[in-house]
Formats: C-alpha cells, structure tokens, sequence
C-alpha cells in the first residue's frame, strides 16, 4: 500500500486566496459551504483548485461525540477509531479532505480570476 503524501499547491507555482461564503455560495451551487467546512483556494495560469477541509469546530465536536463512539462502535474498534480521528486532525497528512479543480476555460475560472483581480486593485 503507498503511503500519501501531500504536496502543497504554493510549492508547485499556484498562488492563493480567498473567497468570502458569499461569493463562493453564489459561484458553486452545489458546493455550498456548510457550518463545518473550511476551504484553501489556489490557482495558476491553468486551473482552480478548492481544498475542503474540517473546521475547528467540527474537529472539537468529533473529540467530545468520541467516547459516544466508543460505546456505539465497541471497544474492539478502538484503533480503527483512533486513526479516524487522527485522519480528521491532520488532514492533509493523512489526504482526509475533497479537492476540486477548476480548468481555465470555464466560465466559473473566469469570474474567480475576475474577483482576484478586483481584490488586488482595491475594488473589493
């Protein structure tokens, strides 16, 4: 079995930024943020990519629900779930997070590169 490992965006040229929940609400439709999601947004002359994680939140729901889950899943499964929940802690060693890309020639590209640019004249 090959072990992951992540290899982040900034080191392969990709720069990055941010969207506020509203315009990522408005551009994705069916990618909308919830109340436990985090995103990392990068991109390059070629392509978008969004890296959905865990948030703090969510991860200090998952430890106090954790002995909840001990009693449901049985004490037999205690390794299992503690490499659960290390794969939520330490998401990106453990490559526990959705990536989506988005190619340049799409119109959604094209409205990003648009926020980008306001962002970095002051228009936004």
């Amino acid at each position: 079995m090959s072990k992951y490992i992540y290899t982040n965006p900034l080191d392969e040229g990709y720069k990055q930024f941010t969207l506020t929940k509203k315009q990522h609400n408005d551009l994705f439709k069916y990618r909308q943020i919830t109340w436990r999601d985090k995103y990392e947004y990068y991109y390059n002359g070629n392509e978008i990519l969004l890296h959905k994680f865990a948030n703090v939140p969510t991860k200090i729901l998952i430890t106090i629900l954790f002995p909840f889950y001990l009693l449901f899943y049985g004490v037999g499964n205690f390794k299992e779930l503690i490499e659960e929940m290390k794969s939520g802690y330490n998401q990106k060693k453990y490559g526990s997070f959705t990536v989506d890309s988005i190619s340049s020639g799409s119109d959604t590209y094209s409205e990003i590169i648009k926020i980008i640019n306001q962002k970095k004249e002051g228009i936004i």
